[in-house]
């Protein structure tokens, strides 16, 4: 059983954040490309200051669609993808009334039965930072240049109890990922893992454990993170039963039909 997290904001997500907000970065790319006009009337970007906050005010936060990510909370309801602007979908899925994996997701947990996983507190460590640099250089553009980029150095306690899931093989790390547990709610804030071990797909792996965690720890949700209105490397969000989406405009959170792993550049339509 292990997974990496689909988690939260992934290095990619962040690499417009790294170089200002989401709304500088829009507007940059604004003035050499067309965009509808009536698309930035309703534009939502958020950001505040991490601080501690009591567990079900914490929920209150997800259910309208903030995000960790390193010293701030934040939310946005639009991206950039390929150049082009797109809305952010925001996802949970839920889990009071039973866990449903796929196949393919039951075929991930077997064969990873035989990794160690351990369950602690968040601390963030020199092996850790190393395995991060590993994961990140995959990233073509804009590598973030430390995993504070994504966590909080008090993250085990900000804004509320933060745990991780360490993934190894024999003595090795191969993945960590980290999540923040609310009332009712368990949201995956974010994960890495050694790009040597890519076909056994720990990013799922890991997001699997915080699954089966949430389920046995009574929670009725699990967050992680948006997925565009647009196909890309974040689709994989949408391969799980039970899943949720979240209107921007009502706040209000629908069922959303299951998307099974994708080909997402074949999708692609290209200007």
């Amino acid at each position: 059983m292990t997974k990496i997290r689909g988690c939260q904001l992934t290095a990619a997500e962040n690499s417009v954040k790294l170089s200002g907000t989401f709304i500088d970065a829009a507007f940059v790319l604004l003035s050499s490309m067309q965009t509808h006009r009536s698309f930035l009337e309703d534009i939502i970007d958020d950001s505040t200051e991490l601080q501690a906050i009591e567990a079900d005010a914490f929920d209150g936060l997800l259910q309208q669609g903030w995000r960790l990510l390193g010293y701030s909370i934040i939310r946005h309801n639009f991206a950039v993808c390929r150049g082009r602007i797109c809305r952010t979908i925001p996802l949970r899925i839920r889990i009071d009334d039973g866990l449903k994996f796929s196949k393919s997701q039951r075929q991930v947990l077997r064969r990873n039965a035989d990794l160690e996983v351990r369950y602690a507190p968040i601390k963030l460590t020199p092996e850790k930072e190393a395995l991060f640099q590993r994961h990140t250089r995959r990233f073509r553009d804009r590598q973030p240049l430390s995993v504070y980029s994504f966590l909080h150095p008090r993250a085990y306690e900000i804004p509320v109890q933060g745990m991780e899931f360490s993934v190894f093989d024999d003595d090795k790390l191969i993945a960590s990922s980290f999540f923040h547990i609310g009332q009712d709610a368990l949201s995956g804030t974010y994960c890495f893992f050694d790009p040597a071990y890519e076909k056994r797909s720990l990013g799922t792996f890991t997001m699997l454990l915080e699954l089966e965690l949430a389920r046995k720890m009574g929670k009725k949700y699990y967050y992680h993170g948006y997925c565009y209105d647009v196909p890309s490397q974040f689709d994989y969000k949408l391969n799980f039963h039970h899943l949720e989406a979240m209107d921007w405009k009502s706040e209000v959170w629908t069922s959303h039909p299951r998307v099974p792993v994708r080909h997402w550049e074949d999708l692609v339509q290209e200007p």
